[in-house]
Formats: structure tokens, sequence, C-alpha cells
């Protein structure tokens, strides 16, 4: 599934859209139990070992893409790696009052005082 909104009709070409709607990529169904989708876990932790070859990062994640969910998971990396150095005090996220209501719902869930 690929989550719609406008960022997703301007950054994504058409040739980089086409393989998400091949059969043999999308006529697994949400909830096949895992040993029946173990060839999608093995190319997806292919994919992820070869963006951190290219990268020099040490993991990856390729989810979620954009939206209100992109905005969370980014967040919640950013508190991550201040928390992982001790910075326990930067928890500020600066929001402007013209922001989406995502924004702040996202820093919110995410722990973080949020200052527009």
């Amino acid at each position: 599934m690929i989550p719609l909104g406008s960022c997703t009709m301007k950054l994504n070409a058409t040739t980089e859209m086409m393989p998400v709607t091949w059969p043999n990529f999308t006529d697994i169904h949400p909830f096949a139990p895992s040993e029946q989708a173990q060839g999608y876990q093995e190319m997806f932790q292919n994919l992820g070992e070869l963006l951190c070859t290219i990268t020099g990062f040490d993991s990856f994640s390729l989810q979620p893409n954009a939206g209100a969910a992109g905005e969370y998971a980014g967040l919640m990396v950013i508190r991550a790696y201040h928390m992982s150095r001790g910075d326990h005090h930067r928890n500020v996220c600066i929001i402007p009052v013209s922001a989406h209501g995502t924004n702040p719902a996202s820093a919110a869930m995410c722990g973080m005082k949020i200052v527009s």
C-alpha cells in the first residue's frame, strides 16, 4: 500500500511507481501467515543490507513512506537519536501555527514539547 498525498504525485516518477502495481508484489494478503511471506521478508532484508552497504548506515527502515505516519516515524528516529546520546533535554519540536494538524499530534505522541 502506498500512502497517497500531495508529495506522492510530485516526488515519484511513473517508472518508479510501476513495479508496485505488479501482481508478483501486490497479490499477497496483508494477513498471510509469515511462513507464506518468507520471500517478501528475504527480499526486504536483502534490500536493507544493500542500502546499508551503499549508504554506510547501520540500519534501515522501508516504512512508512509519507504522510502523518512518515512524519511520526521521522520524529521517533530523531528522538531516539537524542536519547541514545544522553541528550534528554533535546525534546522540543518547533512547529509553525500554519502547520497541518498532524504535525503537533505526531510531536506530542513522541513525547516532545511543541513550540509554535
